[in-house]
């Protein structure tokens, strides 16, 4: 599941990017995505990403979607996703949907691969947001660098991420602030890039 070393990164054009079979890696997550159905093809109706986490502790932040209903379905291994606090661990052919504004957080609860769909109605912006935040969890920018990087891209998409459990003007002031700081110091956001995967 690691990208291979020797091939050569493909860049992502800004907007509606991506196409069936697309796949990133996000390093700094270590999860596979391969985009099973797009915004363009669905109309706007829906964005459909299989992914596949590795066994282990992830980094992956609690979060919500402010306007959209994400499900998630199992294919194989164990999801334990926590929606508001309440725990719900989930097997293959087992599938959840979290509401508009829960805050949530799916993470591999078995030894081995986790597989999932995961589901976004309506579409929106998720692909765009996919593909910056996986850019800069592959940057290998770590602590304060990071921080305000991301920052960068939540403040892009107030209407498709909400981190933290602050109330959402908060959150947005917040994240401006941060925005702020993260340009005055130069820190740009990557090109979005799909590394190639290993066969």
């Amino acid at each position: 599941m690691q990208p291979a070393a020797d091939n050569p990164i493909l860049t992502i054009p800004d907007g509606p990017m991506f196409s069936e079979g697309d796949e990133l890696y996000d390093q700094r997550f270590r999860e596979r995505y391969v985009v099973l159905k797009t915004a363009r093809a669905s109309g706007g109706e829906l964005v459909r990403v299989e992914d596949t986490a590795a066994p282990g502790p992830s980094r992956r932040p609690t979060s919500a979607h402010p306007s959209q209903r994400e499900r998630f379905e199992v294919l194989a291994g164990a999801l334990e996703l926590t929606v508001d606090g309440e725990q719900h661990l989930l097997g293959p052919g087992d599938s959840f949907t979290v509401a508009p504004g829960a805050r949530h957080l799916p993470r591999n609860a078995g030894d081995g691969e986790l597989r999932f769909v995961a589901e976004m109605r309506p579409a929106g912006r998720f692909e765009e947001f996919l593909a910056q935040i996986t850019a800069v969890n592959n940057s290998g920018r770590e602590g304060l660098r990071y921080l305000l990087t991301v920052a960068r891209v939540l403040n892009r998409f107030p209407d498709v991420e909400h981190p933290t459990p602050l109330p959402r003007w908060l959150d947005r002031a917040l994240f401006a602030i941060l925005a702020a700081g993260g340009k005055l110091l130069g820190l740009r956001i990557p090109p979005s890039t799909r590394p190639q995967l290993e066969e």
